[in-house]
């Protein structure tokens, strides 16, 4: 009967469950977030989608078409970032702030994303505007940002996302 009692006891499942833990977390450290680096992988698909039907819209000569998917492409891809940066940079900078090595890569990471964040938002903010044309130089400028993505992408999904463990 005490032995019952013994393992029914709140508190005991309280202490056992703090011992089985790895790493005492952070009341800081945002949640982890098992289906976060999924819902990236399906978020690179969409930003792929969106370029595609960009580049659909202007092989059919249908221009307020392929600037209204510019659009969309922004707007996916700033909540993209933006929810990257949230969960997944601030976890990781939280997870591995003992780790200069990681903490390196993390910071370089986000140092590079802010940038092409901003360079990728002012042209597609330049080219979404109903008086711009998308001609020649558009097309070299999405192409070269199609390119930095595509890099920027396989990086991520080799590199940045295997850091994020519970």
């Amino acid at each position: 009967m005490i032995k019952y009692r013994l393992f029914n006891n709140k508190r005991y499942h309280k202490v056992l469950s703090f011992l089985k833990k790895n790493k005492k977390k952070d009341k800081n450290m945002p949640d982890y977030e098992s289906g976060l680096i999924k819902k990236f992988h399906k978020d690179h698909k969409k930003l792929v989608k969106y370029i595609s039907n960009v580049q659909e819209a202007l092989r059919a000569g249908k221009e307020a078409k392929a600037k209204q998917n510019l659009r969309d492409l922004k707007i996916e891809m700033l909540g993209h970032f933006m929810e990257e940066d949230i969960k997944l940079y601030w976890y990781l900078k939280s997870y591995y702030k003992e780790s200069k090595d990681a903490m390196h890569t993390i910071k370089m990471f986000e140092e590079s994303i802010k940038k092409i964040q901003r360079e990728v938002v002012d042209f597609l903010d330049t080219y979404s505007e109903p008086s711009r044309a998308l001609d020649a130089t558009f097309e070299k400028g999405f192409n070269e940002i199609i390119t930095a993505l595509a890099a920027r992408i396989r990086t991520e999904e080799e590199n940045l996302y295997t850091l994020y463990k519970k």
